[in-house]
């Protein structure tokens, strides 16, 4: 399942400008599609090797922080920040805030890791947000029932997806 789903994540990138984004997002949400994966998934075998899976990591260490927080009126704040390396981008502000590099979510071929093909939907343009792998995640019941399940994040690149669903 989860190898489907970073598959189907190595489609994603900027909506803005880029339609095939688009498509592979709401064929991600579809039920039609998710039925005809559903049949893929086998608990007695592997995938075969031909699923096409991302070729790109997200670079992680510990350089990414969340502060999640529920209160006792059930609502719930997720903030997730990451400097993407140690000490970010290297440049500090004058009043002492260090910059990520965010650029290095780019697909950008020979400068960030494992990009040796450059994915279009995910290439450094002009007014473009990089693909990033942050997942605040909060886990509420269904319509009708009260409270809230869960409130968790993971920050470890193209793995944070497999760690939310371990959780």
């Amino acid at each position: 399942t989860l190898k489907i789903a970073l598959s189907l994540a190595s489609n994603l990138g900027d909506p803005s400008d880029d339609v095939s984004v688009t498509h592979a997002a709401e064929g991600m949400v579809s039920k039609s599609e998710a039925n005809s994966l559903r049949q893929l998934i086998n608990d007695s075998q592997s995938f075969s090797s031909d699923l096409r899976m991302p070729h790109f990591s997200v670079e992680s260490g510990p350089t990414a922080s969340q502060v999640l927080v529920m209160g006792p009126d059930d609502f719930i704040v997720a903030v997730v920040s990451s400097l993407n390396r140690p000490f970010g981008s290297g440049i500090i502000t004058p009043s002492g805030v260090l910059l990520n590099s965010q650029m290095l979510d780019f697909s950008w071929q020979n400068k960030t890791m494992n990009h040796s093909v450059p994915r279009t939907q995910n290439l450094i343009q002009p007014r473009k947000r990089p693909l990033s792998f942050l997942l605040p995640t909060i886990v509420r019941p269904s319509e009708g029932m009260c409270g809230t399940y869960l409130c968790l994040g993971a920050n470890n690149g193209d793995k944070a997806l497999s760690s939310i669903v371990q959780v």
